[in-house]
């Protein structure tokens, strides 16, 4: 049974309504394995495979192996292990170096509603306190992970100024509270200690749209910093310090504070305990930012349509809505003609051109050989973009569809609509495509994994409320 304090006040009340921090705290402590809708366990088991395959994938990518060099040289605890590199390290250094590889190749998965990515910095935190801990079973991972994920999707549903526009980036902003929901369930925090927690969490938050502009790697770092963050939060907390109680409707709360109290206290909190959000969110299989799908998949459309060549079109024109334009599509000699990996993730100019001219999409087409090729050089830059007034209309907030209008050398004018794509909730991957890229992600690791031991770990997460130690399934990475 729920606690009624997980009810907030009635509109008509005289009472103040409890601060959302303190409820989402008393949530937190009475969900129990139980709570969790069965229905939820197949997608959560998937969120953490696609995740561990996102975490190889980037074992190797630019600026993670020299992080995992940097805290290799801090030393630690060896509490808990680093994917794909041999190597334990304290809880929340483990966590910093999983989660930046887990958002380092952008194939991690997003909440679209919320224009959010979810489990990049959780599922890092998650097996970095798991690990820390010894002995943690599958069912207290799954009970943690669906909490973690249901709150990072409220937060982010309550906002109210779409973070491509504010320049609030909730993404990384949310995943502190969530990381430290996570984690102090992990460690069984009581209530006020997991008040305290979201407290601790609020005052290291931190997170802004700037990096994605200009393609910088911070932005896979910052993952890691609220993962990081989301750890040490619960750990502080456990050992007795306090932080802001009122930390998200606070006179100076997060709420308040970042978004300029434009927020919905309504998304936040309806049917907290009842409904559980996660099946809603998107599984990529593109691996850049999600405001360049869209696009991708009219484009392909176009291609296959009407069996057109690179040599016959003389320009590409893409609509988007403002915040799609704004992280990928404000025309700059960076976004035309990337010169890191970053900046070709959050280019719709590289990814248009570079899916065009191999007629796939993958790790490989971001890779520095590949930003520079001749063909796809030249194919960006006859991409123009712009913002699409009924795209604006129809989704000001979420994640951009796209219009898409080839223009042909002989005349011609060819148009797609991209707007459902693989994937997304309307149009799933299959659990035997999120294998497939689990599959990919390992072998193209830093230290590629053998697909017998890549099976064995994902074998381990298809049972994992069986488990009585969630340590073996990196184990068997290791």
């Amino acid at each position: 049974m729920k606690s009624d304090r997980l009810i907030p006040p009635s509109p008509s009340s005289t009472a103040a309504p409890t601060e959302a921090a303190a409820l989402i705290a008393q949530h937190l402590y009475d969900t129990s394995f139980a709570c969790i809708p069965s229905e939820l366990l197949p997608d959560l088991k998937l969120k953490l495979l696609d995740t561990m395959g996102c975490m190889l994938a980037g074992s190797g990518a630019p600026g993670c192996p020299e992080l995992v060099e940097l805290c290799r040289g801090w030393g630690g605890a060896p509490q808990s292990r680093v994917v794909g590199h041999d190597l334990r390290l304290p809880a929340p250094m483990a966590a910093l170096t999983n989660g930046t590889m887990a958002r380092a190749v952008d194939f991690d998965d997003v909440f679209e509603p919320g224009t959010l990515h979810v489990s990049a910095s959780l599922v890092p935190a998650a097996l970095a306190v798991a690990e820390a801990q010894g002995g943690v079973d599958g069912k207290s991972l799954l009970t943690a992970l669906a909490l973690g994920v249901d709150l990072i999707c409220r937060l982010s549903l309550a906002i109210q100024l779409p973070p491509g526009v504010s320049g609030m980036n909730s993404t990384f902003q949310c995943a502190y509270f969530a990381a430290a929901a996570v984690a102090g369930k992990l460690m069984g925090l009581e209530v006020e200690g997991l008040r305290h927690a979201l407290g601790l969490a609020y005052t290291q938050v931190a997170g802004n749209s700037q990096n994605l502009l200009e393609g910088t790697l911070a932005i896979r770092l910052n993952q890691g910093l609220a993962a990081q963050g989301g750890v040490m939060a619960a750990e502080l907390a456990r050992v007795g310090l306090t932080a802001a109680r009122d930390s998200l409707e606070g006179k100076f709360g997060y709420f308040m504070v970042y978004q300029r109290g434009a927020y919905d206290r309504d998304r936040l909190l309806e049917g907290l305990g009842q409904r559980y959000y996660g099946p809603e969110v998107t599984q990529k299989i593109y691996p850049c930012c999600m405001h360049t799908h869209a696009a991708i998949e009219a484009l392909q459309e176009v291609k296959a349509k009407h069996l057109i060549d690179e040599a016959q079109i003389a320009r590409i024109r893409v609509g988007l809505n403002q915040q799609g334009y704004n992280f990928v599509g404000a025309a700059s000699s960076d976004k035309i003609t990337p010169r890191s990996v970053p900046e070709a993730q959050f280019s719709i100019y590289h990814v248009l051109a570079a899916s065009f001219a191999t007629g796939r999409l993958a790790t490989a087409d971001f890779e520095p050989a590949t930003l520079v090729l001749p063909e796809v050089r030249d194919l960006a830059g006859r991409v123009e973009c712009w913002v699409d007034p009924d795209l604006q209309e129809r989704c000001p907030s979420g994640v951009s569809p796209a219009r898409v209008r080839v223009e042909t050398r002989d005349g011609r004018v060819l148009e797609a609509l991209g707007r459902e794509r693989r994937g997304t909730p309307a149009n799933p991957l299959s659990r035997q495509e999120v294998m497939n890229k689990f599959l990919g992600c390992a072998r193209g690791a830093a230290r590629p994994v053998e697909p017998e031991q890549a099976l064995r770990a994902a074998r381990l997460v298809e049972r994992l409320e069986e488990l009585n130690d969630v340590g073996q399934i990196l184990a068997a990475l290791a």
